[in-house]
């Protein structure tokens, strides 16, 4: 075991990593992430509009205007739109499955995990680097969007590397005259690539660091390193196109609603009611960065330690600004900090090459045991998550609970190891348990609760529908975005009876009514009006964790329909 760990710290050919930690942290985030990456079904709701609005860029060749069936989707920039297309085109384009689109977004944590053991590596040493990108390879918050395709980690792997040029150009690892041009491009070029993913939001993060380093060093002339004329060339060069386009093509509706939506709304209120205290990211932190949550102190303790180094500044300017804005406004959901975590992984390598130095008193070891106490209840919790999910949506405990309930079992005793005694070594196994826990919970039982997918329960018994080749269906009573994924673009994801019993008016013969229950009475009443009877095909029953509601989804055609339910 010495002999291994000793050949994954040796420096690379260039300094740096070598290929034996470059290819450990690919392997460890993969066995982390991909259980349940191809199986989960579409998730409510950004998910599935995102999924959905590439899905008709492919169908109608439009790639300028971001629409999800008829209405305008205007709330982000069309980078991730562009993306998903990518990945799907060879595995369907249209037809693409749901992990088609969410290459994505494993991508972009992929990349950000490679870039931090390499900046980790070249700011301190290889031993903190892998130890970086480890932190980052098993953080839960990185797991989940891993398997979301939607803008947040394709955004954190091209701000990556706008932050490693930031700090090449702040720490002056690279030339110091500002003709080099190769890290301003990198900065710039990511800049812009980020503005198309998302508007501002890292290019804020960006500004602040740079804010917040000038601030600390008083190193005014990293204004002029960075070449900020060039940059603004570049970024123009970059979005204007698409920004130009797009505005021409919804006669400036796009700028008004991003920029109405994703700005100023989320400051001054909470956007569709995502809202918390302040300190929301800072309570939720052992569980965004569980397991490694457990070194959050140290990170704390080492930064103070080491608070004059000018590398140091650089991270926690990277951290704090940003920080605290997110825990200003008013809307807050917790991938909102996700950008500082590199830098804060980074921090948590550099303790583990000190732990004795870092716990070198009383207070120092409370605080580090207060941290680690939160992170192992979080662990307990994580036994308990499987069982709970069973009995509100099976009404009893399977063996897949059971199964997940004894991997988090596993990830409580690695993660109570790493807080006892915080090494590189400790972190590997800690590691460990968190893939058990991550294979047990997304690979084995959030798929295998039918309960929590009716659009793909529902999708599924539509295709088994025989007799017509097209079907005109309406929903009703559940109007969730993932529907239209399941059913088609054209789905009509009705919100009342009337339009819903149009449908059935229109297409009596290939006419189809997903109806809930609670709907049931005002869509009957609709259908007498027009002198309709209807019959049932199948019935399925689920729960919609958006809102919080169970279902009965009713599959309805009409007296006459041509439509049958096929073996």
């Amino acid at each position: 075991m010495n002999d291994w760990l000793e050949t994954l710290q040796k420096p690379g050919a260039r300094g740096g990593l070598n290929r034996y930690a470059y290819l450990l942290l690919v392997l460890v985030a993969l066995a982390a992430m991909l259980p349940g990456f191809f199986t989960i079904p579409a998730m409510d709701r950004d998910e599935s509009r995102y999924m959905q609005a590439s899905r008709q860029m492919m169908e109608t060749g439009d790639f300028i205007d971001i629409r999800f069936q008829d209405e305008a989707r205007h709330k982000q920039p069309v980078g991730t739109y562009w993306a998903q297309v990518i990945t799907t085109t060879p595995f369907g384009g249209a037809e693409a499955p749901v992990w088609a689109h969410r290459l994505t977004s494993l991508f972009g944590i992929l990349a950000a995990i490679i870039m931090t053991g390499w900046l980790g590596s070249r700011l301190f040493s290889p031993q903190v680097g892998i130890a970086a990108g480890l932190v980052l390879a098993i953080a839960l918050s990185l797991q989940v969007e891993a398997r979301t395709a939607k803008t947040d980690a394709l955004l954190l792997g091209f701000g990556m590397l706008a932050q490693i040029s930031l700090a090449m150009l702040a720490l002056k690892i690279t030339e110091k005259r500002p003709a080099f041009i190769g890290w301003p491009l990198a900065l710039w070029a990511a800049t812009a690539v980020c503005i198309l993913i998302k508007g501002p939001i890292f290019t804020m993060v960006t500004g602040l660091t740079l804010v917040g380093f000038i601030a600390l060093t008083r190193d005014f002339d990293l204004l002029r390193r960075i070449r900020p004329g060039f940059g603004l060339l570049v970024v123009i060069a970059i979005a204007a196109p698409w920004l130009v386009a797009v505005t021409i093509v919804t006669d400036g509706a796009f700028l008004a609603e991003a920029v109405g939506w994703s700005m100023l709304r989320k400051v001054s209120e909470a956007a569709e009611n995502h809202t918390g205290p302040l300190g929301f990211h800072l309570m939720l932190s052992p569980v965004t960065l569980w397991p490694a949550a457990a070194l959050l102190a140290l990170a704390v303790l080492a930064a103070w330690k080491n608070r004059s180094d000018r590398t140091i500044r650089f991270l926690v300017a990277w951290i704090v600004p940003t920080w605290i804005v997110f825990e200003l406004i008013t809307t807050k959901l917790p991938h909102y900090v996700v950008p500082t975590f590199p830098a804060i992984a980074i921090l948590m390598g550099l303790a583990l090459k000190d732990v004795p130095g870092v716990l070198s008193g009383l207070k120092q070891r409370i605080f580090h045991w207060v941290v680690a106490a939160a992170v192992i209840v979080v662990s307990g919790v994580l036994i308990a998550l499987p069982i709970a999910a069973h009995i509100e949506f099976n009404g009893e405990i399977g063996l897949d609970a059971w199964i997940a309930a004894i991997a988090g079992v596993i990830g409580l005793i690695t993660v109570a190891a790493l807080a006892y005694a915080p090494s590189l070594r400790t972190l590997g196994v800690a590691g460990v348990g968190a893939i058990s826990v991550y294979g047990a919970m997304f690979g084995v039982v959030i798929p295998n609760i039918d309960a929590m997918w009716p659009s793909e329960r529902v999708g599924r018994v539509v295709d088994r529908l025989e007799g017509c080749e097209t079907l005109s269906i309406a929903t009703l009573g559940y109007r969730e975005p993932s529907n239209a994924f399941y059913l088609g673009t054209d789905a009509l994801l009705a919100d009342n009876a009337d339009a819903a019993a149009d449908v059935l008016v229109s297409d009596p013969a290939c006419g189809l009514a997903i109806v809930d229950v609670a709907e049931r009475e005002g869509f009957d009443a609709a259908l007498a009006a027009r002198g309709i009877s209807v019959r049932p095909l199948a019935t399925v029953s689920g729960y919609n964790l958006v809102k919080g509601d169970a279902l009965e989804l009713a599959l309805l055609v009409t007296e006459g329909s041509e439509v049958r339910l096929g073996e």
